[in-house]
């Protein structure tokens, strides 16, 4: 009889322990979002609920702002804050705009597009099932994108095989598919939309290679890739994050080659660390740098070589002009990332024969220019 009492208070005594941490991420949050979307707000007074079918709530009297504990604890970060603008949004109504019964109407949509809110949160009810677009790797809404997507796939699953020449083949064909679809891909960009998605590295510093990894990203798709970090509630940490924002039919694989690539590095290493002597952290990391540089020389080469003298020459009446394109998908990163900045990396000792090495197995890495008019290339915050 004791134990079983004593179990509900130390779950309890968890709970608070962990609902104390929560809040002041959500203090800290607040203050975030404020800042970035420009607005002068009062804090509320913030409070975990137990709710189990309210996410949340915001009382205009006692200027209460409410976060159910089962949706924090159950899904991640980045839909608790879509709950959390939401209620802000209702905040917004009522303290900026003057309208306490705004309700879900207009005025209340106007404010939920100010902070960036996606659409289905700006309803008053949200599935969380939709709530965020969680993209399978490879994956697509359209039956086109799926059979081009799928086809890539299956062809970088060749592009891990032991057998080089056989490697480097599936690797030049997957570029081939992509460049032979690219007004394709152009044509269901402009009927699905764009999405964002989040490719949680689980560390909480961003090691060199995957920047590395995340500006070629930038430069073989057309999409925008940042480096951000995210809030684990259950570690009461942040981990640093690769968020692919654009087509879903792009971001689908460049979230694939993201893992393609890593899985390759360390497969390749593995192979090689033996033949190097001295510090193996160093010329580990020297490896990895050498592979992505190499793929990099070989990269600019297929981009030069696939993309035409005019991009806009070859657009039709089911594309989009390529500036038409980037400006859209600024416009969709900026209602995201409002107040994005540049930082310039730092030069990195490296183990010379490791990353000499690398550099030439690198150039065997094969993966041509799959999409045109893909936005600057650059690390952005």
């Amino acid at each position: 009889m004791e134990l079983r009492a004593r179990v509900p208070e130390q779950m309890e005594g968890l709970n608070s322990r962990l609902h104390l941490a929560w809040l002041n991420q959500l203090s800290r949050e607040y203050d975030d979002i404020c800042y970035q979307y420009g607005f002068s707000l009062q804090p509320p007074i913030l409070r975990i609920s137990q709710s189990r079918t309210q996410l949340g709530s915001w009382l205009p009297g006692k200027r209460i702002l409410s976060l159910s504990h089962f949706l924090i604890s159950a899904h991640p970060w980045r839909l608790t804050l879509q709950v959390f603008k939401h209620e802000i949004a209702h905040q917004i109504c009522d303290e900026v705009f003057g309208q306490p019964g705004a309700g879900h109407g207009p005025l209340f949509r106007q404010a939920c597009t100010q902070l960036g809110l996606d659409v289905c949160f700006q309803h008053a009810a949200a599935d969380l099932s939709e709530g965020i677009p969680e993209l399978d790797q490879g994956t697509a809404v359209t039956g086109p994108g799926r059979r081009i997507v799928e086809k890539v796939r299956k062809l970088l699953a060749l592009g891990c095989s032991d057998n080089e020449h056989e490697a480097a083949l599936a690797l030049q064909r997957a570029g081939e598919l992509l460049t032979r679809h690219q007004l394709d891909m152009d044509a269901l960009a402009r009927e699905e939309g764009l999405v964002h998605r989040t490719i949680s590295t689980g560390r909480q510093r961003l090691a060199e290679h995957r920047k590395v990894i995340a500006v070629l990203l930038e430069r073989c798709f057309a999409v925008r890739v940042i480096c951000a970090s995210e809030y684990d509630p259950q570690a009461d940490c942040s981990y640093k994050t690769i968020e692919l924002l654009g087509a879903e039919e792009s971001v689908a694989i460049a979230e694939h080659c993201y893992f393609f690539l890593e899985n390759r590095l360390e497969a390749l290493w593995q192979t090689n660390r033996h033949a190097f002597a001295g510090n193996r952290r160093l010329a580990r990391r020297s490896y990895y740098l050498g592979l992505l540089a190499g793929f990099g020389q070989t990269l600019q080469t297929a981009v030069a070589g696939a993309v035409g003298p005019s991009e806009d020459s070859r657009t039709t009446g089911t594309t989009l002009p390529v500036a038409q394109r980037q400006q859209r998908l600024a416009a969709f990163v900026t209602a995201r990332f409002p107040r994005l900045q540049r930082r310039g990396g730092r030069s990195a000792m490296v183990h010379g024969p490791a990353y000499r090495q690398a550099v030439a197995d690198g150039r065997e890495i094969r993966l041509h220019h799959p999409m045109a008019g893909g936005s600057p290339v650059g690390l952005l915050l």
